[in-house]
């Protein structure tokens, strides 16, 4: 049986993202560790014969570089590329925040050095047991900087959000639209493509409200008027398929399991 977090907004909309099961987690983990062995192996081939000459002192340096390899592989990845690493890219998954938002570098950073913990004495024996005991799957590194670990879906088509008589229009080929667009923060997109995605499941009062405030946050931040023939709903759908748009002509995108 899948897993799911469930996070409730102030509204008391729930969204849902499915949890990682720990066997996938490990096959991912087994992709990174051959990267990371990689990585090692070059670095020690472009710098061993010259740490070579310095004896003790080229060893010590040595090991460092390896430990600044094996923790900034996963911290450095998993900030750049929204909570991924190369195994976690391959197989879906992804690092969030436990509310569900995108990690910060400090959370990446936190745990990804308590992983060694989690790998003693051997194996991840330390994170198995801890992620085995815990309802969300998570190991000591997750547990001290509130993340967890996700499945992730293909976004859907910016087409998909508008009907067919509104996927032309003048408002998403406006320059200023587009610049504003590419303004929008990770925790602003992934929130606007949610609501639009869920919208239909909502109460009517609830889906007004929710759209009106996103609506005017977005448009004030932003500098972007609203049209006055924009409904505060239209203006957010619109607005999602532009930065959907945008995203699917730079590199393919992914989301969280509804």
């Amino acid at each position: 049986m899948r897993e799911h977090l469930v996070i409730r907004t102030p509204e008391n909309v729930a969204f849902e993202h499915e949890l990682a099961a720990l066997g996938t987690r490990a096959m991912a983990w087994s992709i990174d560790v051959v990267a990371i062995v990689g990585l090692i192996l070059l670095t020690s081939l472009a710098v061993g014969e010259g740490l070579s000459r310095l004896g003790g002192l080229g060893m010590a340096i040595h090991f460092i570089l390896i430990f600044l390899i094996q923790w900034g592989y996963g911290a450095v990845l998993e900030w750049l590329l929204a909570g991924r690493t190369l195994g976690k890219l391959l197989l879906g998954l992804r690092t969030v925040s436990d509310r569900g938002l995108r990690i910060t570098l400090l959370q990446s950073a936190i745990r990804n050095l308590v992983r060694t913990v989690d790998f003693l004495p051997v194996l991840y024996g330390v994170g198995g047991v801890a992620a085995l005991l815990d309802p969300r799957c998570r190991r000591l590194g997750d547990l001290a900087a509130g993340t967890v670990v996700v499945h992730e879906r293909r976004t859907p088509r910016p087409s998909s959000f508008l009907p067919v008589s509104e996927r032309h229009n003048t408002f998403a080929s406006d320059p200023a639209v587009l610049v504003a667009a590419r303004r929008i923060t990770p925790p602003e997109r992934e929130i606007l493509v949610a609501l639009c995605l869920r919208r239909d499941q909502l109460p009517l009062g609830v889906r007004h409200e929710l759209f009106e405030e996103l609506a005017d946050h977005l448009s004030q931040r932003l500098h972007l008027p609203r049209p006055s023939f924009f409904s505060a709903e239209k203006f957010a759908v619109q607005l999602a398929a532009v930065v959907l748009g945008q995203s699917s002509t730079a590199t393919p995108q992914r989301t969280v399991r509804r």
